[in-house]
């Protein structure tokens, strides 16, 4: 019935091919595309043009459904159909360079995982020459008979143990991790909580630190009875008021962190040359800060509970100067897993590029 259809198309009556045109629209078969787009490129009729154009990206978007790969659409354009969102385009385009490399790694298990999640968000990438060569390779069926096993999570998890499942991650490949999540709404969450938990920590640790204060004075003077009595009003007055000061220092840290954030992403893509997103760099780096600032906090908080005054003014700097390096290697970490370059790499690159910078405007190297 479908060659009758499209025999119909080559009518001299335009009524005739007005009917064909509908009739293949309704019967949804990717066969008909070819002939449609015949009928876009060359009908007289303006009309009868536009339905053939609308009837075949009808067919392409119920086609789709079934994971049918397609030829290309008559119009030439390849952005991605209507019901594919900004988003799942991009995180398809991530699952895809993350299903590449691990490909490049031998790795077949990870390099078949990532790329049924990224045709199952955005299967018209199926059509891609790209795409079409790497699921030959990863799976080393045809696309035809690849598309449903890699659309089904469980056909493709059993084809994944079948070809002897995933490698181990190795350091350095984890890059991505977390990727899934990082929206604006995550990331506004993720900053409310490194507000609550700076506020609450500067408020303990200025609390605690008055402590210890009374009690150096105290073993300092002879008579402490009435130095004694004053430190306690201080200390209760300053208990009553310390909360709106850690509230505001949360803010100040807070806005600190998020310029940080801005000045590394432009660094990182402008300087560096690296590949990353804002949204992913804060929803790695600000979960981090937050829990960096409870362990110095609750550092302090140990030392000033269990240790003497001596112990504690002589291992605070030892603690935050151990705190700093580890937090800088880890913060390095995270931005060359963001942006996608090593961490010595990018320290690298960045002294040297301070190095050259004048002699690059002087035309005299290339940087």
């Amino acid at each position: 019935m479908i060659d009758q259809w499209i025999q119909q198309l080559k009518s001299p009556d335009p009524e005739q091919r007005r009917q064909a045109i509908v009739a293949l629209a309704n019967a949804r078969d990717p066969a008909a595309l070819a002939a449609l787009a015949a009928i876009y490129r060359g009908d007289p009729d303006p009309a009868l043009r536009e339905m053939a154009l609308k009837a075949g990206r009808y067919i392409r978007q119920e086609s789709q459904k079934t994971g049918a790969v397609l030829p290309p659409p008559p119009d030439g354009t390849s952005a991605p159909p209507p019901d594919v969102s900004k988003r799942d385009a991009e995180l398809a385009q991530f699952y895809l360079s993350a299903a590449t490399n691990y490909q490049t790694l031998g790795d077949r298990g990870r390099a078949i995982e990532h790329l049924g999640k990224a045709l199952s968000l955005n299967p018209g990438r199926a059509r891609e020459t790209f795409v079409t060569n790497l699921i030959l390779l990863t799976t080393g069926m045809s696309v035809e008979e690849a598309l449903p096993v890699l659309l089904h999570p469980d056909r493709r998890e059993a084809l994944i143990a079948r070809l002897g499942g995933r490698h181990p991650l190795e350091k350095g490949q984890q890059h991505g991790a977390g990727r899934e999540s990082a929206t604006w709404e995550n990331v506004g969450v993720d900053f409310l909580v490194y507000w609550v938990v700076v506020s609450i920590s500067m408020v303990a640790v200025f609390l605690l630190a008055l402590s210890k204060i009374q009690d150096m004075l105290n073993s300092m003077i002879a008579n402490p009875g009435t130095v004694s009595a004053d430190l306690n009003t201080l200390m209760s007055a300053s208990a009553s008021r310390s909360s709106s000061p850690g509230y505001f220092y949360g803010i100040v840290y807070t806005v600190s962190l998020v310029i940080q954030g801005g000045a590394i992403h432009v660094a990182a893509t402008f300087v560096l040359g690296g590949n990353g997103t804002l949204v992913y760099l804060y929803r790695r780096l600000v979960p981090f800060q937050t829990w960096a600032t409870f362990g110095i906090a609750a550092g302090f908080i140990v030392l000033m509970l269990f240790g003497s005054v001596t112990d504690t003014y002589f291992l605070m700097p030892l603690v935050m100067t151990g705190a700093s390096i580890g937090i800088l290697y880890y913060t390095v970490e995270i931005i060359s897993q963001v942006y996608d370059f090593g961490w010595f790499q990018a320290v690298w690159r960045c002294l040297l590029r301070g190095y050259c910078w004048p002699w690059c405007r002087a035309g005299r190297m290339r940087c």
